[in-house]
């Protein structure tokens, strides 16, 4: 059995064990009771910090879904209408992130508190890496014989088109919390990006490649200040990608993953340097890092509550150079869904296509961003 057997099955057996033992930590803290049992009072309920967990206590003090069930249908109508129309304005949202920037925090401080709340209320998933999805995408110049340095070249049982949808998703799962002065934590994070033919109805609309990326990590929060803005976390683990093909369409590698985000105001910079774990003889892509280097390197721009710019790029530092960058924009489209475009030009955007330069153009839906 290769090393990414054992690796992947160690990995998938420890998030199965963390997503089905049974947990009533943190439904037992939104019930609105004390730790004796006693109900709270309202005035009680206003004193939690967390916000999520404060709304949950005065639902269940208040009643809500019971004062909802007995209301009638038109003034429930009435009183979430007026609900609406008293949220802040893009004009007051465009306020509170300037404040927030004066007060030294940034968009990357919103997103952990944000995240540490989500988790508090649903104990289980959190969001990683964008997900999203892209109807509909064209490639220039498609690689219709992929080739591997050990495994040659290999050709697909079908004539593959230009167009093509794609689509990630991306979670993490916490493993352990609340040690080194409850800063740090221990992630499982999964990542899956797939590549569809699905307008290629005279072939069955196959899935061309998907990209299986599960990874263990250790967070840091720092929240050191570092210049005008902050070094907020710092990360290490083990991370291995496959895409679960036989031989010669096998590729997969193993790395020591760090990571290290700095905020400042509406910007998020990460570095994520990178070391790849040796492999035995039968490496199907041994010159990985030629194409992609050691380190990818992203910038996000939060322009509003609902429009995020981001560019990742990729380099090999060498005289033989090569890079890679992704482009993608989210604006909003209807009220609970945004609109979101992505180019990549380069190489590594899928494992089967790491040594071949791709370029592509997209457009979807953004699920969630990375802020």
């Amino acid at each position: 059995m290769s090393t990414r057997f054992y690796l992947r099955n160690a990995v998938l057996s420890v998030v199965m064990a963390v997503l089905y033992s049974p947990s009533t930590t943190f439904a037992d803290e939104l019930t609105g009771r004390n730790s004796n049992g006693d109900q709270l009072t309202a005035d009680e309920c206003a004193l939690i910090s967390n916000g999520v967990r404060r709304l949950s206590c005065y639902d269940h003090v208040l009643k809500a879904s019971e004062a909802r069930q007995a209301a009638d249908s038109t003034e429930v109508d009435r009183v979430e209408k007026e609900a609406i129309e008293s949220l802040p304005s893009p004009d007051d949202q465009e306020q509170r992130i300037a404040d927030n920037a004066n007060a030294g925090n940034s968009v990357v401080d919103e997103h952990m508190a944000a995240e540490r709340a989500i988790f508090s209320f649903s104990g289980s998933f959190v969001t990683y890496r964008p997900m999203y999805i892209l109807p509909v995408s064209w490639v220039k110049h498609t690689n219709p014989v992929p080739v591997s340095p050990r495994l040659g070249e290999s050709h697909y049982d079908y004539d593959m088109r230009h167009e093509e949808a794609k689509y990630q998703i991306s979670f993490k799962v916490p493993l352990l919390t609340g040690f080194f002065d409850q800063s740090a934590t221990l992630w499982f994070g999964y990542t899956q990006r797939s590549f569809w033919q699905v307008y290629n109805r005279d072939e069955s609309a196959p899935f061309r490649e998907t990209n299986y990326e599960p990874e263990i990590f250790l967070r840091y929060q720092t929240d050191w200040k570092i210049g005008p803005g902050k070094l907020n976390n710092v990360t290490v683990g083990i991370n291995h990608q496959s895409n679960g093909q036989p031989e010669p369409q096998s590729r997969s590698w193993n790395r020591i993953v760090g990571t290290a985000t700095y905020g400042y105001n509406r910007w998020m910079f990460m570095i994520q340097p990178w070391y790849r774990i040796p492999e035995s003889s039968k490496d199907d892509n041994a010159d990985i890092t030629k194409y992609l280097g050691y380190a990818s390197y992203l910038a996000v721009y939060k322009l509003g509550d609902d429009r995020t710019f981001s560019l990742r790029m990729m380099n090999n530092l060498r005289s033989d150079n090569k890079s890679s960058v992704e482009f993608g924009y989210s604006f909003p489209m209807g009220d609970t869904v945004k609109g979101f475009f992505q180019y990549y030009n380069g190489y590594g955007e899928s494992l089967i296509d790491y040594n071949h330069r791709i370029e592509r153009f997209g457009i979807g839906i953004m699920l969630n961003n990375w802020l």
